[in-house]
């Protein structure tokens, strides 16, 4: 009865090292060969923003690794997201021409937002987003931080005027006689209390 389970164990060990075996010559083999030709795609709009139930005219480019034209290729445009559920695109054809394109429209349909259209040709994607019924916010450049000016801080008149030598002489000269004078009232209070 021993026997019989080691044989098991043993069989089913050997069922499990050459199982991962062959997964790991199927995965060896999965990539496609160097040298396929491989693809780029490029989707562009006549405007990225649209009034509602406006279209936009969109261009499909698709080329190969060296920049040549693909022509042939089997690509569909689709919605990918909207706001809302009426927008719609068609394609003036189902394959890229000898220039490698292909046109359509997008319907931006009747729902304010942005309205993503994808393009798909095999292994190839690419994107474009239209805002329906608003307009597009271009980025904003950052600041340069010598651009940055600040206010002027500090008391007085302001920090950009200057004092004239004769205001911080009459300024001195008004706290000197006050100073002459608190000491001179000082005095006379003491001697009115009889201190010395």
């Amino acid at each position: 009865m021993k026997w019989f389970s080691l044989k098991v164990v043993a069989l089913a060990v050997m069922a499990v090292v050459i199982g991962s075996l062959s997964v790991e010559e199927t995965a060896a083999q999965y990539p496609p060969p160097s040298g396929a030709a491989s693809l780029d795609g490029t989707l562009e709009g006549s405007s990225a923003t649209a009034s509602l139930g406006g279209s936009v005219a969109l261009t499909l480019t698709v080329v190969d690794t060296s920049g040549n034209p693909a022509a042939g290729k089997t690509c569909t445009l689709h919605i990918y997201s909207q706001p809302g559920t009426d927008a719609s695109v068609t394609q003036d054809s189902t394959a890229t021409d000898s220039a490698g394109v292909i046109t359509g429209t997008l319907y931006v349909g009747t729902t304010a937002g942005t309205v993503e259209v994808r393009a798909s040709c095999g292994d190839v994607f690419a994107a474009f987003s239209v805002v329906a019924g608003g307009v597009a916010v271009p980025p904003q450049a950052p600041l340069e931080p010598a651009e940055i000016t600040m206010p002027p801080t500090g008391v007085g008149p302001t920090a950009y005027e200057s004092y004239g030598i004769g205001l911080i002489a009459a300024l001195l000269a008004s706290g000197m006689v006050t100073l002459a004078v608190g000491s001179a009232l000082l005095l006379t209070a003491k001697r009115a209390r009889g201190g010395s």
